[in-house]
């Protein structure tokens, strides 16, 4: 028994449709799942005063001020002594010295 195949426009429909379906059921999904509008209370949404404070700048100014010069080179050392790397006494175990020969190899 011979299969006839679809002709190429009814594939590219059936495509469609389904890419159709597919895009209509994630817009009613996205609208469903919409997030709660948020509601901000009045006193927040208020704007700010947009004058400056005189007397808190005028008290900035009068801080003291030190230059480079005054103030003083703190180096600051560890509140507890670490210990550091233990060395171990090397003993050589021969008597006669080892020379180096031409060819790399120990005699």
């Amino acid at each position: 028994m011979n299969k006839t195949k679809l002709p190429s426009i009814i594939s590219v429909l059936i495509l469609t449709l389904i890419t159709v379906i597919m895009w209509v059921s994630l817009d009613v999904y996205r609208a469903l799942k919409k997030p709660t509008e948020i509601t901000v209370p009045k006193e927040i949404s208020q704007s700010l005063n947009p004058t400056l404070d005189q007397d808190s700048i005028k008290k900035v100014e009068s801080r003291n001020f030190l230059d480079d010069s005054q103030i003083p080179n703190v180096i600051s050392s560890p509140s507890t002594a670490t210990p550091g790397p233990t060395v171990a006494p090397i003993t050589e175990t021969t008597t006669q010295p080892v020379n180096a020969s031409d060819s790399g190899t120990t005699p």
